[in-house]
C-alpha cells in the first residue's frame, strides 16, 4: 500500500488526537490507524500479536485478608457520543464489611478486552469526584487482544472510609464501518487487611478537589475555591493533565513560531516544544509541573507499541506537589481560590489541556486550629523560556529550546507539638533539539528533562529531609524515502526513558534510598514497493530498588510477540 508522507488522520472524537492531526508537517504520519484501516494487515507482521505487556515492575500487594468489590463488569464502551452515550458509566462503591478499614492497601485492577479496528483512546476513572487514574487503550489486532491495568489507590483511602461513594468511568469510544473495536472492561477494587508486617498506610485526613479542568489558549486558567481544615498542618496536591488535539498530544515535537510562520504550506504545529502547568494559590504560583511526553499506542506508528506500551501510556502521571509552606494562609476559615494555568495552549482549532487536582489534607489531631506563615515565596511567575532557531528554508530547520527554573518556598505552622516548619526547592532544566529536513520527512529530535526536587522538615525533632531527582529522556529518528519507482519506505526509531532517585535523612543520617530506572527503545519499519514490509520491535528494560528489594526485568519483542514467547 502506498502511504504519502503527509497523513491526515480522520475523526478521533474522544481519543488522545481528535483531528486530523499535521504534527509539524510530515511528522503526524502518526500513523493512528490510518494504516490498518486501509486494508489487512500484511503477512510479515500478521493480524495477531500478543497482549500488551510489559517490564514495568507490577505492584507488590499485602498477602493479608482481601476483599474484592467489582464496580463496573464487561462494560461495552462502543459510542461516547451516542443518545445515549456509553460514557461515563456511573455506579457505586461500598467499602466491604468484611474488610473493614483502615486497610493497608487499596488497589484498583482493569481487565479489558477488544478486537477489530480501533484507535488508542483516554479514559479517566473518577470515585467520589476525584480523579484516581488517568489512563489511555491499545490499539487492537483484527484477532483481538486483553489487558490488564493495576492502581495502587491506598491514597485515596479516606474517600471509602466515608461510606458508599460514586463511580464513574469515562471512555469515550467511537464505533463505524471502519472502527469497529469495542471496548469490554471490568474494573474492581481490593481492599486489604492489616497485620503486624503490613500495617494501616498512612493517608491523608481528607480529600479535596478542583473537579476537571480545560485549558484553551482562550481560556488558559481554570480556578475552584475551597474551604480547607481550620487544624490544617500538610497539604499535598497532585495534578492530572494531558495535551489533547490534532497538535497539543505531541507538544513535545512542536516547532518554534516563526518557523512556523515562515513556513505555511506545512501546517506545522507551533509554540514550540516546552509545556508548563502552574499551579496556583489566591493568584500565587505554587508550583510547576512539566507533563511527561507520554506517547499513546497509535502515535507516530502503531508498530512501535506493538506489543509493548509506551512508558506511562496505561497510567499517565499524577504530578505531585507539596504545598505545606502555604498551609498559613489557608487557615482564616474563608474558601480560597486553587487554580492551575497552561503557558501556551495551542490556537489550532480545540487544543487542550484536560485534567483534575486533588488536594490532600492532613490535620492536626491535637488542635481544633493551626496557625502559621508563609515566610519565604521565590518562585517564578512562569519559566525563563530560550529559544535559537536556524531556517534553511524549503521546509528545512534546525532549533533549540531550554527552560528552566530554581523555586523555593518555605512557611510554619504552629502545631500540637511544636512549631513545624517546611522548605520546598525545586530545580527543574528543559532542553530540546529538532533537526527538521525534507518538510518533515526527515527528523531528528532530542529532549531532555530533569527535576530535583528537595523537602525539608525541622521544629518537632531533628531535620528531615527527601531529595528526588527525576529525570524524562526522549529521542526520535524519523525518516521516509521514496525512490523513482514511487515506493516509499519509512522508519522510525525512538529512545524513551523515565529515571528517579529519592534520598531521605534524619538529623543528617540517610534512612531512605530508592531508584527507578526506565527505558524502552521501540523500532518501526514500512516499506511498500515490489515487497511490503512491516515489522516492529522493542527493547525495554526496567531496574528498580527500594524498601521491596532489588527489582530487574529486561523484555525483548519482534513483530508483536516476545522473543521467549512468554
Amino acid at each position: 500500500m502506498a502511504v504519502p508522507p503527509l497523513i491526515r488522520r480522520g475523526p478521533r472524537p474522544g481519543g488522545p488526537a481528535r483531528r486530523a492531526a499535521r504534527l509539524l508537517g510530515a511528522v503526524v504520519l502518526a500513523l493512528t490507524g490510518a494504516l490498518t484501516a486501509a486494508g489487512p494487515a500484511h503477512a510479515d507482521f500478521g493480524t495477531d500479536y500478543h497482549d500488551p505487556l510489559t517490564a514495568a515492575k507490577p505492584l507488590t500487594r499485602p498477602d493479608t485478608r482481601a476483599c474484592t468489590v467489582e464496580a463496573m463488569h464487561d462494560q461495552p464502551f462502543r459510542d461516547g457520543y451516542g443518545n445515549p452515550p456509553d460514557t461515563p458509566y456511573t455506579a457505586t462503591v461500598t467499602p466491604p464489611a468484611a474488610c473493614a478499614g483502615p486497610w493497608s492497601a487499596v488497589v484498583l485492577t482493569l481487565h479489558g478486552q477488544v478486537a477489530g479496528r480501533q484507535f488508542d483512546r483516554l479514559f479517566t476513572v473518577r470515585v467520589g469526584g476525584v480523579e484516581v487514574l488517568l489512563s489511555s487503550t491499545p490499539e487492537p489486532s483484527a484477532d483481538g487482544i486483553g489487558w490488564t491495568v493495576e492502581r495502587d489507590v491506598t491514597r485515596y483511602a479516606p474517600l471509602f472510609a466515608g461510606g458508599p461513594q460514586p463511580f464513574a468511568f469515562d471512555l469515550a469510544n467511537v464505533t463505524d464501518a471502519t472502527y469497529t473495536g469495542v471496548f469490554r472492561i471490568t474494573a474492581e477494587l481490593t481492599f486489604y487487611t492489616t497485620s503486624a508486617r503490613w500495617p494501616a498506610a498512612r493517608t491523608a485526613d481528607r480529600l479535596l478537589t478542583t473537579g476537571p479542568f480545560g485549558l484553551t489558549q482562550a481560556a488558559p486558567t481554570a480556578t475552584r475555591d475551597l474551604a480547607f481544615p481550620p487544624n490544617l498542618e500538610r497539604l499535598t496536591a497532585e495534578v492530572y493533565a494531558r495535551g489533547g488535539g490534532a497538535c497539543e498530544e505531541f507538544a513535545y515535537a512542536s516547532a518554534p513560531d516563526a518557523f512556523v510562520g515562515a513556513n505555511p504550506g506545512l501546517g506545522a504545529c507551533g509554540k514550540g516544544p516546552f509545556r508548563e502547568l502552574r499551579l496556583t494559590v489566591d493568584g500565587r504560583v505554587a508550583g510547576a509541573v512539566w507533563p511527561y511526553p507520554v506517547i499513546y499506542t497509535g502515535g507516530w506508528d502503531p508498530l512501535l507499541w506493538r506489543p509493548t506500551p509506551g512508558i506511562f501510556a496505561f497510567d499517565l502521571p499524577a504530578y505531585r506537589l507539596d504545598l505545606t509552606p502555604y498551609v498559613g494562609l489557608l487557615l482564616d476559615g474563608r474558601p480560597h481560590a486553587v487554580g492551575i494555568t497552561v503557558n501556551a495552549a495551542e490556537a489550532q482549532g480545540n487544543d487542550v489541556w484536560t485534567g483534575q487536582v486533588n488536594l490532600f489534607a492532613e490535620v492536626d489531631h491535637g488542635a481544633a486550629r493551626t496557625t502559621g506563615a508563609l515566610t519565604d515565596h521565590a518562585v517564578a511567575p512562569e519559566a525563563a523560556v530560550s529559544t535559537a532557531l536556524t531556517d534553511h528554508g524549503g521546509g528545512s530547520g534546525d532549533w533549540s529550546v531550554t527552560a528552566g527554573r530554581h523555586d523555593r518556598a518555605r512557611g510554619w505552622v504552629q502545631t500540637s507539638h511544636g512549631r513545624v516548619t517546611t522548605e520546598v526547592r525545586d530545580t527543574l532544566v528543559f532542553g530540546s533539539t529538532q533537526r527538521f529536513r525534507d518538510s518533515g520527512n526527515d527528523l531528528t529530535l532530542r529532549n531532555r528533562t530533569d527535576l530535583t526536587r528537595t523537602t525539608s522538615t525541622w521544629g518537632d525533632g531533628p531535620r528531615r529531609t527527601t531529595t528526588v531527582h527525576e529525570g524524562a529522556p526522549l529521542d526520535v529518528d524519523y525518516r521516509v524515502t521514496h525512490d523513482a519507482a514511487g515506493a516509499n519506505d519509512q522508519v522510525t526509531t525512538m529512545n524513551l526513558g523515565y529515571h528517579r532517585d529519592t534520598t531521605g535523612t534524619v538529623g543528617g543520617r540517610t534512612t531512605e534510598r530508592s531508584a527507578v530506572d526506565h527505558t524502552l527503545r521501540p523500532t518501526a519499519h514500512r516499506h511498500d514497493g515490489d515487497s511490503t514490509v512491516r515489522t516492529g520491535g522493542s527493547v525495554e528494560d526496567y531496574r528498580s530498588t527500594g524498601p521491596d528489594g532489588p527489582y530487574h526485568r529486561s523484555l525483548t519483542t519482534v513483530d508483536g510477540w516476545p522473543t521467549d514467547r512468554g
